[in-house]
């Protein structure tokens, strides 16, 4: 009875870590989705991205599991850029850990400030080490954002539609719909809610520009669901843009 109930505490351990997992590399889920978002990408082309680089860092924490991520990206021009990220999660009441590398390329058909809205194609691929085991490839993803303009460059809805293919399982849709609205100067409140495959993301707080433009702080609550197990949590990060 004991072994049963402790092997059914790792499993739940486990499948919360990939949850986690999935939603801070994958683009359908990260920025990988474009933060201040975890699972949702901007179609918003910045005009001034051009030949530019932008540093962003977030933890987070779900449960008892805790990840890092670290995320450089190059914009070669305001509608074409590449992103490497690394992350590392560990779930300590598993014991489990994983550490992971995503490469995404997002290129913008149009130009929101002219058109009002924006959209583009993202696509992604993930490799991952498991606690115990190799490098391995372990999903790739094709996301198509959607952002509107509602009114104001400081109040925009995103959508994303997406296909992803995690190692040794189906291929499962994907989607995520976020809003950010500017309440007051350099402070800006975001929401958003995702599906990925079995997983279910909300999420939502603040972002506040300490250098506008430049430096931006997020502070956040998720909450995460999969396979009937419900995590809770916080997410805090930093990013640094036109470097």
């Amino acid at each position: 009875m004991l072994a049963g109930a402790t092997h059914a505490r790792r499993l739940r351990g486990v499948v919360g870590l990939c949850v986690t997992a999935v939603l801070t590399l994958a683009p359908t889920a990260s920025n990988a989705g474009d933060r201040p978002f975890i699972a949702t990408t901007s179609a918003a082309a910045e005009e001034d991205d051009d030949a530019v680089w932008s540093l962003e860092t977030v933890f987070q924490r779900a449960g008892p599991v805790r990840s890092i991520g670290l995320a450089a990206e190059y914009a070669f021009n305001p509608t074409d850029s590449v992103q490497l990220e690394f992350m590392h999660a560990r779930d300590r009441e598993a014991g489990e850990s994983e550490r992971g590398f995503g490469l995404e390329y997002k290129h913008l058909f149009n130009h929101i400030a002219r058109d009002g809205y924006g959209i583009g194609v993202v696509v992604a691929v993930d490799v991952s080490r498991p606690s115990g085991g190799g490098w391995q490839a372990s999903e790739w993803n094709a996301v198509v954002p959607v952002t509107f303009d509602l009114g104001s460059p400081t109040s925009r809805l995103h959508l994303n539609l997406g296909l992803s293919k995690p190692r040794q399982a189906p291929r499962a849709w994907t989607g995520s719909v976020g809003f950010e609205h500017e309440v007051a100067k350099r402070t800006v409140l975001f929401a958003e809610a995702a599906h990925t495959g079995d997983g279910r993301l909300l999420h939502g707080g603040v972002r506040y520009w300490a250098q506008r433009e430049r430096l931006a702080i997020d502070l956040s609550l998720q909450r995460l669901q999969s396979d009937g197990v419900r995590r809770q949590g916080f997410v805090f990060g930093l990013g640094w843009y036109d470097l």
